[in-house]
């Protein structure tokens, strides 16, 4: 693509760029480049060059190896990228993701216990690991070496093994809201160079680091904006990964038209259904399977699982809207007991919930005899921080500002509910238009405005989502004609 003319680009979207911080000649080039440049040198991440190391050693003394990721599209990515990538230096790699439901997120005593009857020398951790302390001092015990490749916030007790973290302390990397298959990538890209690889080695990843990257909800600005763009390119020439490019055209989503919202709805709910309800590994074959009739059956069995997906959250969303308007309706903070509502939707419910009443949301579900919560925020409120002020009321939590996750005794869900209203009262009494955060528009303009070349314009602001939105305009003293609704519930309306 030829470079931006910027003279001709709509004032419009100028003014919205410099009020998100994008302002000089440079950045707006970068930005609406089709070749950006941001990218970092992957040892500027604290201790790479140790885990580069440890990696290589192992692979030369023909130690087994294996990669232990989430249940999520990041972790999935993740893993898959690893196993693709070191899968050329080692046949003797294995795979682990721990199930939602019988193991929860990150590291587990059990697992570690299995990688130490099966030989393994080293653990490597994709999107999760950073502060399971106890579990990685116990794999030390045993002998096995560990890896962590993470992405999220870092509390006090840090695991102790080699940590790469662009989160953690005294880390210099220049940006740190990599997603955990960014954080993968580096690692890959670390390696590459040490070894002087030919660069095609990582190039061919970058599509697992789009739909990871999309599907964790992580910043796209900075270097994440360049992975993204490059990967989406990736994609459209259909010379991708074999499970990447029959989910899409099992979803009817055109390559030459994909962007990142075709990602985000159409591919990234496929993905995380296997380990909402049923088992992720599914979704990880998927996208390292060399095979084609495999690949389909796989992509047929996992929309068939995101249709009963979507089934199980429609019911557990209608009961929790009950709940809150028998209950709840007052609260600035929702906190619903869904009790043994299915605990892998829950996370998309909190977000629904969280929309549909504007107020921070977390749902808790049953757990053997425990609570389990899953959050979402809105804008401008931490949800990791409002947790962390109360973290005595927890058995164990984790997450960033936008999502939480913990576990805690039954016992203290009347004190989370309480404590985490009064909090949020306070910052409505401190911030009394936080609420109106979410859907503010970015700009004003006048009808004649809202034309093709802004319309062309705004295709040219992707790969839209957090951190780059796609822009809201408002319209004054505009006449609606001929409108309806449309869509799944009558939620589109379609206007003149």
């Amino acid at each position: 693509m030829n470079q931006i003319d910027l003279k001709t680009m709509p004032k419009a979207i100028i003014e919205i760029l410099a009020n998100r911080g994008i302002s000089c000649e440079e950045e707006l080039l970068e930005y609406f480049s089709n070749s950006p440049k941001v990218t970092y040198d992957p040892f500027l991440l604290k201790n790479m060059k140790a885990g580069v190391d440890l990696i290589l050693s192992n692979i030369n003394n023909k130690e087994k190896i294996l990669i232990y990721g989430d249940y999520d599209t990041d972790g999935i990515t993740s893993t898959a990228l690893l196993l693709k990538f070191l899968g050329k230096l080692t046949e003797d790699i294995h795979y682990y993701i721990p199930s939602r439901f019988d193991e929860g997120y990150g590291l587990n005593m059990s697992a570690i216990d299995k990688f130490h009857e099966m030989g393994i020398k080293l653990l490597i951790t994709v999107d999760c690991g950073s502060v399971s302390k106890d579990e990685v001092d116990y794999a030390n015990k045993l002998g096995i070496n560990t890896v962590i490749t993470d992405h999220h916030t870092v509390g006090d007790s840090l695991a102790n093994g080699i940590v790469i973290n662009p989160k953690q302390e005294d880390d210099d990397y220049p940006f740190k809201e990599l997603a955990g298959v960014g954080v993968a990538y580096k690692l890959a890209q670390g390696i590459q160079r040490t070894l002087n690889l030919d660069k095609s080695d990582i190039i061919e990843l970058l599509d697992l680091v789009a739909v990871g990257t999309i599907g964790d909800m992580v910043s796209l600005t900075n270097e994440n904006r360049t992975l993204v763009k490059y990967g989406l390119r990736l994609i459209k020439t259909g010379k991708c990964n074999l499970g990447i490019k029959s989910l899409l055209e099992k979803s009817s989503i055109d390559l030459s038209k994909l962007d990142s919202k075709e990602i985000s709805y159409g591919i990234v709910p496929k993905l995380n259904a296997a380990g909402r309800i049923s088992d992720a590994s599914i979704a990880l074959e998927l996208l390292i399977s060399k095979d084609e009739k495999k690949v389909e059956d796989i992509s047929n069995r996992l929309i068939e699982i995101n249709t009963e997906r979507k089934k199980l959250q429609d019911e557990i969303y209608n009961k929790c809207i009950d709940i809150v308007d028998s209950n709840h309706k007052d609260d600035e903070f929702l906190v619903i007991d869904a009790k043994d509502s299915h605990e892998g939707i829950t996370g998309i419910v909190a977000g629904k919930i969280k929309e549909y009443y504007n107020k921070p949301t977390i749902i808790v579900t049953n757990n053997n005899g425990y609570i389990k919560g899953t959050g979402r925020s809105l804008l401008g409120v931490n949800l990791y921080e409002m947790l962390n002020e109360h973290n005595e009321l927890f058995l164990k939590f984790g997450g960033h500002k936008a999502a939480c996750g913990f576990m805690a005794n039954r016992d203290n869900l009347n004190s989370i509910r309480d404590r985490l209203n009064k909090k949020m009262e306070e910052v409505v009494r401190q911030h009394p238009d936080i609420k109106s955060m979410e859907n503010q528009e970015d700009l004003v303009i006048d009808i004649k405005d809202a034309d093709m070349a802004l319309i062309d314009a705004i295709k040219l602001m992707e790969p839209t989502g957090c951190g780059n939105p796609t822009p809201i305009f408002k319209i004054s003293k505009a006449v609606l004609r001929n409108f309806h609704f449309m869509g799944h519930d009558n939620i589109h309306m379609k206007f003149i």
